[in-house]
């Protein structure tokens, strides 16, 4: 048996840009390339809190955090009763430059979400593959299904629209989150993880600290 304190040696004075950083090294370990997720967090008037895993869809030009949804989701529906959110992202296997490997978990601690503006829409809708288009227009979320009906459905929205652009619905949108703190944790095996977190100080800059596991 061993241990060991992990260390998170050197970190930038922006999160993001550290964000950035793990982010790339993660991706060094796919190069066929792989989709990140997220765990998004929202106030639920029925179960107090509700989490689900999304898609991370990238930054927004003021580098936030965002993700894309449909306004009749009840993700949407929670987050616009209620913008408070926390998320989490999960980067296991992430290699150093000396070649050590790590598992990072990234938090946007207490955020904010800010519904994306309507003239954002049509870039995004634009870069969306035939699947989630599709699924856009043919699944209503959370509700019971027959597969076989939804099936039929699906194959006949796609027969209809072979050749031709698949409209943006009225329901398509975005949001994008403002967090108090980012939290940046690190641990390998056999080790006790070190904290790096940002808070947000009242005049507007980050404040970093390593913090206690």
């Amino acid at each position: 048996m061993s241990s060991a304190l992990a260390k998170i040696e050197h970190f930038p004075s922006d999160p993001v840009e550290f964000f950035k950083q793990i982010l790339q090294a993660a991706a060094k370990e796919h190069p066929e390339g792989f989709l990140q997720e997220m765990n998004l967090a929202t106030v639920d008037e029925e179960f107090g809190v509700l989490n689900r895993t999304v898609l991370y869809r990238g930054l927004t030009q003021d580098n936030s955090v965002f993700y894309i949804t449909h306004r009749y989701t009840r993700n949407f529906k929670n987050l616009q009763a209620n913008p408070k959110a926390c998320i989490t992202f999960y980067l296991p296997d992430v290699r150093d430059e000396a070649g050590n490997q790590s598992s990072w978990q990234v938090r946007l601690i207490g955020a904010t979400a800010v519904e994306l503006p309507e003239s954002e829409m049509a870039a995004l809708w634009a870069k969306e593959n035939l699947a989630a288009q599709i699924r856009g227009h043919i699944c209503p979320c959370g509700e019971p299904i027959n597969y076989d009906e939804l099936k039929a459905k699906h194959d006949q929205f796609l027969q209809d629209h072979k050749g031709k652009p698949i409209e943006r619905p009225a329901s398509y949108t975005a949001w994008k989150f403002e967090p108090q703190r980012w939290d940046f944790l690190k641990v390998g095996v056999d080790q006790i993880a070190d904290r790096v977190q940002y808070r947000r100080q009242p005049s507007g800059p980050w404040e970093s600290m390593h913090v206690s596991t």
